[in-house]
Parts: structure tokens; sequence; C-alpha cells
């Protein structure tokens, strides 16, 4: 009964190693060196490479999810609504960083300026927490498995969050040899995943 479950975990690590190994500065090297000029497109390749490795995993996920960890139906009641205001809080944060952030680069579509590196971007939910996005995507996963609490989808959401820290520590070393002392400074002042209660004004 324990093999499908190994095997999602399987398929998530080659899932997040595949995508570190794309989004690393060697490959990326070695992309601009054989690509010439159409490596403007790499970043559009990598994110349709990402969705569609993507679906077939999520996909064997839900054929394994069976019956959910809490037997309690009211307590499950409960947690189906807990899930549904992460999920959804989730969305909104995701949706407030998009602001913060260009979409086409972010997609990978080629800009006449996408040489140019961009100021250190600090306005909007950016004052409260340093990376939005992963916090938007943890809240999403949590409220996931919090509206359908098993196995499987524990899983899931225990290898986003996992991936997630992971790669925001080598997110960071980047943003910190990028921008210097302006991004050290940020960190000191900007939480990177919970905001304050009491927040910048």
């Amino acid at each position: 009964m324990a093999v499908p479950y190994f095997i999602l975990a399987g398929l998530w690590l080659v899932y997040f190693v595949l995508h570190s190994l794309l989004a690393s500065t060697e490959v990326k090297k070695q992309a601009q060196y054989w690509l010439g000029k159409s490596y403007r497109y790499y970043r559009l390749g990598y994110n349709i490479i990402a969705v569609i490795t993507i679906i077939p995993i999520l996909l064997y996920n839900s054929l394994i999810s069976t019956e959910p960890l809490i037997g309690d139906i009211r307590v499950r009641d409960i947690l189906q609504l807990f899930g549904l205001v992460l999920a959804s809080y989730g969305v909104i944060v995701i949706h407030l960083s998009f602001k913060q952030f260009s979409k086409r680069e972010f997609l990978g579509v080629p800009t006449p300026a996408e040489n140019q590196v961009e100021p250190l971007q600090t306005d909007g939910v950016l004052r409260y927490v340093r990376h939005p996005l992963y916090a938007g995507t943890i809240l999403i996963v949590l409220g996931l498995w919090a509206f359908s609490p098993t196995i499987a989808n524990l899983i899931t959401a225990s290898a986003w969050i996992i991936y997630i820290l992971i790669g925001i520590q080598l997110e960071e070393k980047k943003l910190l040899k990028l921008y210097g002392d302006k991004y050290r400074d940020y960190q000191a002042n900007v939480p990177m995943l919970i905001p304050r209660l009491r927040y910048p004004r």
C-alpha cells in the first residue's frame, strides 16, 4: 500500500531536481552558448516544460488519494473551510505579488529591456514579506491539503514546502550577489515569508 506514496515522493523529487537543474547558472550558460539568439526564449521554454511535467504528477496524486487522514466529519468540515480560507489568501497574495513584478518576464516572454538589471523592488506587498510568491504558494498547498487531508496530498504539500524553503535560500544568495548591501538591508528589515504583526509605515 505504501508503494504508490513512495512513487509520488520520487516523482516530486525528480520534478524539483529537473526544475532546479534547468534554472541553474551552469545550465543557462550552456543553453546560451548552444541556442545563441534563441536563448531569449529559454525561460518561456522552461515554464512550458514545468507545466507539462507537473500535470502527470498531479494526476497520479489524485489517483492514489483515498481516505482522508481525519475521520471525524465535523473536524473535516472545519478543515475544509480553513483550507478554502488559506488557499484564497494565497491567491490574493500571489495576485498582489504580480503587481510588483513583470508578468512578461515571469512567463518568459522576451522584452526589449530583457538584458537590463531591474532595480530592487520593495514596494507594495514586498514591504511586508521578501518572497510573497512563495508565501502565497505555501498558503495554497496548505489550504489544498486542509481541504482534502489525504496522505498523497500531505506528501505533495510537504514536497512543495521543502522545495520552496530550499529555493529561497538559493535565491537569496543570487539577490545578495546582484544587489549587495541594498538587499542585505532589505533582509534585515523585512521578513522572509511571515509578515510582522506591526507593519512598516
